[in-house]
Formats: structure tokens, sequence, C-alpha cells
């Protein structure tokens, strides 16, 4: 495996995060019903990892037009594998959102959940900071929400369920960039974490 590094002209701040997202119908009433699908499994992942303290990045971030500014970078893996796996790069003095959620600086990192309707469904939730992310602190949010499909006839009522983990990797001065064709890593989910249970009964 072949990599440059590249020396960021200040440090930036790492997220791990592994998503876990799944809608189901009337017949996944049960928990035990879909408690397979949303089991964290292994993820083969390619949007970089930290090894032995060193940071190692797809050289296609490189591209991304906030990638010279940026402070925070999020490397985001899909649990069921479906999805196209993203990076995404933030900065300090902007509104970091991401799906349903903000990442606030202050002394440390801070996640907020922001409410999204569409995004969550009902129970609405009100905003609020959900956890402080610190090196070897991580934390899963779980949440769920009927989908209102009242404007689309003919629609079934649907229902989502979302795990989220959140894993600060630390501050690092520079990177390895991945030149591709490189091989996926085998990641897998903290197994000591702080969870944040916002599910809600919905029958």
């Amino acid at each position: 495996m072949k990599a440059n590094i590249v020396r960021f002209k200040q440090p930036i701040n790492i997220i791990q995060i592994f998503r876990n997202i799944h809608i189901y119908g009337k017949e996944e009433k049960s928990h035990a019903d879909r408690a397979a699908r949303l089991r964290w499994k292994e993820i083969s992942s390619q949007t970089g990892y930290v090894r032995n303290g060193q940071l190692f990045l797809p050289e296609s971030i490189v591209g991304y037009n906030d990638f010279n500014s940026c402070d925070l970078i999020i490397l985001e893996d899909e649990n069921n594998g479906r999805a196209a796996a993203t990076n995404r790069c933030f900065h300090q003095g902007r509104r970091n959102r991401l799906d349903i959620f903000e990442i606030k600086y202050g002394s440390v990192l801070e996640l907020h959940l922001r409410y999204d309707l569409f995004e969550v469904g009902l129970p609405k939730r009100n905003d609020f900071k959900l956890c402080e992310l610190k090196t070897g602190e991580p934390a899963e949010i779980k949440i769920n929400g009927k989908l209102d499909h009242t404007l689309t006839a003919g629609m079934a009522r649907t229902f989502k369920e979302q795990h989220y983990i959140f894993e600060y990797l630390g501050n690092f001065n520079q990177c390895q960039l991945l030149r591709e064709p490189y091989p996926s890593v085998i990641k897998t989910v903290p197994s000591h974490r702080k969870t944040i249970d916002l599910i809600k009964p919905l029958w």
C-alpha cells in the first residue's frame, strides 16, 4: 500500500461515525422482528482509519473544496453496507450539520440533536446537547419515529429506527494519503460505549 504524507495547515480533529438506519413496516412491530437488522456488524471500509497513532485518508479527500481549510474531518461508515460511505470536512466557524445532528466547538467538541420531522418522524423531540465527544468515550445515540406520509396518497405508514455511534479519534497534524486502488480495512464498533436512548413507543 503506497501512501503520501500531507501536513495540515492546522491540527484537524477526526471523528468516526458508524450509521445504522432501518425503515420498516407494521410487519416488524416487535423489536425481535428487526433485531438482526439492527445488530452491529464488522464493516468493510475505505473511508480512512487511525492505526498506531497515524491517520490514513483516501487520496480523493484532497479534492474536497473544504479540505485545505477544515479543522474537523468525519469518517462515515454504514452498518448495512448499502449506501456509499463518505467523509466530510467541517469548519469551526460554521454550523456543522450532519443528518439529525450538529457538532459544536467549545473547549471540547459537543454533539447536539437537531430534530427534523421528515428525518426522525413522530413523536417530536426537543433539540438539546447529547454529549461531549472525547477520546476514549464513544457514544451511541438511538432514536426512532413514525414517518408521516399524509401528503402521499396510498402509502402505508412506515417507521424509522436510527442508531449512530460517534467516536472521537483525536487531533492530528498530518495524514498519509492512500492511493487507489487500496484494500478495505475491517472496522468494528467500540464495545464499551455510552448509550443515549431516545427510543419511544410507537404503537
